[in-house]
Order: structure tokens, then sequence, then C-alpha cells
């Protein structure tokens, strides 16, 4: 009994391709080993090359201070306004009073007998002007100012993110500087469907911004990654059903089929993910298919030192769409095999319904 684990009427033509493809294996059989258009590297890591779809970015400027903070001495500091709570400790003589003064809309606060302008300024800013307006009353009065409630900036995150998923939009308070991945780390990080690539930033104003966070992630482009404001919004689409980045496992494997791409895939990693080859697998001739099928990067793979001997040096940063196929016999005419596998990724590059298991190629013909 051949063990899919859906129906074969449902998947007719990865049937039809894969026994197409062991009848190419099968005739090849007596042919010399094919060699490959380059060689793993024995550099781990190696550079990760591009690999995020080139959707352009529009990144607001850099800025050191805006409505949110600013910087002193090289050290950004939160702006209290209306409706923050300041916890005040005010120190007169050998006593100590602790005041919870919340900020009005009129960015004042009331302290002891003094009234004082504190919307924009910092804390330590605060301290000094309330610290001169009590000086009136009391002989060098002490004071300490420091934000307990951060009320007065928030910016909103919407879309496919974990925040979301809890129970609707996501209304992060800023509590300083601030940038695009920390706040969306404080709302609890992003969804599985979540389109990184096209992440849309709109100002207060109504200006908006396509940021590439899949940039930042994959190729570690800090200039993806940029200063939040106040009244910020934050929209991070959902990936239709289908349209995940994947790379496919194919040939002798425990478990070949798609597999879903994250950030710094190795090879290593998705052999572990399939559960490893089969007993009859040709592990030594494992090849990365990569790039267009009509005239593919062919990377020899020997994975019997990557994964018996441990040998990381030959490790390889996968990128999405990239094939990795284990081989059961040589394979001498890589264009025949790569002229059958086409329609096979063609297909199963169409969004899945269900996602079927083969043991191996050779069970379809025991």
């Amino acid at each position: 009994m051949i063990p899919f684990r859906c129906p074969w009427c449902r998947m007719p033509l990865i049937f039809l391709t894969l026994i197409l493809i062991s009848v190419a294996l099968q005739s090849c059989a007596t042919y010399p080993e094919p060699v490959a258009t380059s060689v793993n590297p024995e550099t781990f890591p190696q550079p990760i090359l591009p690999a995020a779809p080139l959707v352009p970015s529009e990144i607001p400027p850099p800025v050191t201070e805006n409505r949110t903070f600013v910087t002193i001495d090289g050290i950004p500091q939160y702006r209290i306004g209306p409706g923050d709570v300041l916890d005040i400790f005010f120190t007169k003589g050998p006593t100590q009073e602790r005041i919870l003064a919340p900020v009005r809309a009129n960015g004042r606060v009331t302290v002891s007998y003094a009234e004082v302008s504190v919307g924009g300024l910092t804390a330590d800013q605060a301290a000094a002007e309330i610290t001169q307006a009590l000086s009136v009353y009391y002989r060098k009065p002490g004071i300490d100012v420091q934000v307990k409630d951060y009320n007065s900036k928030k910016v909103s995150v919407i879309g496919a993110i974990a925040a979301a998923v809890r129970g609707g939009i996501g209304t992060i308070p800023l509590t300083g500087r601030m940038t695009l991945i920390e706040l969306i780390s404080r709302a609890g990080g992003l969804a599985p469907n979540a389109g990184i690539e096209r992440v849309r930033l709109t100002r207060e104003s109504g200006k908006a911004y396509t940021v590439n966070l899949y940039r930042y992630v994959q190729e570690g482009d800090l200039s993806q990654d940029f200063i939040m404001d106040a009244g910020d919004s934050v929209f991070v689409p959902e990936r239709a059903p289908g349209e995940e980045p994947r790379v496919f496992m194919l040939g002798e494997v425990k478990t070949p089929g798609p597999v879903p791409y994250f950030p710094n895939l190795t090879l290593s990693r998705l052999i572990s993910a399939a559960g490893g080859w089969n007993d009859n697998a040709r592990f030594r001739e494992a090849r990365i298919i990569r790039g267009d099928l009509k005239n593919p990067e062919i990377i020899a793979i020997d994975l019997e030192r990557l994964v018996l001997d441990g040998d990381r040096r030959i490790d390889q940063f996968l990128k999405p769409n990239d094939l990795v196929f284990v081989p059961r016999l040589p394979i001498a005419n890589w264009n025949a095999l790569l002229a059958q596998l086409r329609p096979t990724l063609e297909f199963i590059s169409i969004p899945f319904q269900d996602i079927i298991t083969i043991k191996s190629v050779g069970d379809l013909f025991k």
C-alpha cells in the first residue's frame, strides 16, 4: 500500500510526476556521477545574499528627537505629556514626601503650593522646574521626578501580530526612544502568517511609508528599523494561504515535500526537519538546486560530512524556493531530471489545501 496521508485522487499530478522522476532515475543508473555547477564552500557561515523580494522601502528619515523623546548628552530621554502620571519625591529638611501628580491637559502639575508646567520636558528638566517653583516656599527643596504611567504618547499596531490574535488592535505606549522592532516585540511579536515584506507605517500627519522588514531579519539591514513617534499606526499584512516562502526537500528522505522557510534556515536544520534520509539514499551526492530550473545553480553537498561527521563548515544558508534533492541512484543528466522536477515544483507552489508525505520515491514501485 502506498503510504500517502491523503487520497491519490486529490494529488494526481504529484503522483504522476514522482513516477516520472523515479523512471528517470532508474534509467540513469549506469551513467557516471554528474558534476555540480558549484561546490559548497567550507566557510560556514557564508555571507547571506539578498533573498527577499525586491519590495521597495520608503523609510522615515533618521531623527535624534521627536515629540516622544529628546537626546541629551547622547542619551534619549522621554518627553512628559498630558495624561502621564509623575512620581515626585519631595525632600524638605529631614522628611520626604511622595506625590503622584497627573499631568493635566494644559501640561501642568500641582506640587504642594506650586503649579508647574512640565509638558514637553524630561524628568530631570521637570525636577529642576519644580525645584525652582518650590524655592519660593521652602529652603533648598529636593525634588526627584520619575514617570510612573506613560499615557500621553501611544502607537497602534494592527494586522498579523500576536496582540491581534489575543483579541484586537495592539495599542502600545511609548516610553522613550522606541524602534519599530521594539514596538512589535512589545505587541507580542509577529503572527506566523505575517507578510513582513510590506509593513505599512502611517504617521499622524497622514504620511505613509512601506517597510520591508524581511531585509532587516534576513539581511541585517538596520535601516528598516526606524524610530517611532506618537500617533504612529503600523499595519502588518497577512499572507494569503500558500504565499508563505518555502523550500523543498525531495528524494530519499523520510518526509519529502515543502517546508516553511524562515530567515537563516540552514541545510542541516532542513535535513533534521525532514527526519533524515532513507537507507537507500546516496547522501554523499545530495544537491541544492537554486534559481530558475531552466538554468539553475546546482550546489554539491556531502551530507555525510555535514550530518554524520558534524562538519558545520559545509553547512549552507538556504533561500526561498531552494530544492534539496537526495538521490537514490546516480544522476547522469541533470537537465532531464530538472525537466521532470519542473511540473512538480510548479504544482506544489500553488496554495496547499493538504500536504502529503511520501516515504520514498522508491516506495511507488514496491
